[in-house]
């Protein structure tokens, strides 16, 4: 690392900060850039050891300048954060990155492979669907409670007993409250669960071509498969 030249990047949307570090670690700029001129900047060091803070489009950068023969380090949020100095902006920020590569403990995070990435984001589909389908079972029992009746817990039971509920002329269930119940129950409730069942999402398929791929993955796909409802 002392024998190159070092970039750190705050990364953004549109706006990126640069800092510039020649080989002996002395701060050469540390300026505002758009993408295109970001680009342009790093492609007139070639070689260069490229720091970045690991968030959101920190693996898609990994990717592009590595396959540019840079070198690239992410540094996991809470790292960088440890080593900023004074207020909290771009510039400071570029600067904490630098500093945490240069500690012998940081760890740093692996740039992520297309392969991956898409691991991944399905992966967070997914976890999307299950976290929804919680939100949804939740909103239904916690609304029922507040009427006396206690839906059963599990998709499977809420989807079984919900409609009897909703027929159930003795009990204190208002008519808003069986208009709500039942737009639950009729919309966002099949989209969300029947239809995104844990054992049955149109995501695992794919999910499971990447097993099938990957042998790594298997570790990553088993605690899915044993996951339980709601």
């Amino acid at each position: 690392m002392q024998n190159i030249t070092t970039i750190s990047i705050d990364l953004a949307k549109t706006v990126f900060q640069v800092a510039l570090f020649n080989k002996y670690g002395i701060l050469k700029s540390n300026n505002k850039m758009s993408q295109a001129k970001m680009v342009q900047f790093i492609a007139l060091h070639p070689e260069a050891l490229i720091c970045m803070e690991a968030c959101g489009t920190a693996h898609y950068w990994g990717r592009h300048f590595q396959q540019r023969g840079h070198k690239v380090l992410l540094v996991p949020a809470h790292i960088a954060a440890k080593y900023r100095t004074g207020n909290k902006n771009d510039a400071n920020d570029a600067l904490a990155i630098y500093e945490s590569i240069k500690r012998p403990n940081t760890y740093f995070v692996q740039v992520k492979s297309l392969d991956q990435q898409d691991l991944a984001s399905l992966l967070k589909l997914r976890q999307g669907y299950v976290k929804q389908r919680t939100q949804t079972a939740n909103r239904a029992r916690g609304l029922g409670l507040e009427y006396g009746v206690k839906i059963p817990q599990g998709i499977a039971k809420i989807r079984k007993h919900l409609p009897c509920f909703l027929e159930d002329a003795e009990n204190e269930l208002t008519t808003s409250s069986r208009f709500i119940l039942k737009n639950i129950a009729d919309t966002p409730f099949k989209e969300n669960i029947a239809d995104t069942p844990f054992n049955g999402t149109k995501q695992k398929p794919q999910l499971c071509l990447f097993n099938q791929q990957q042998n790594q993955l298997r570790l990553l796909w088993q605690p899915q498969e044993n996951s339980k409802s709601v």
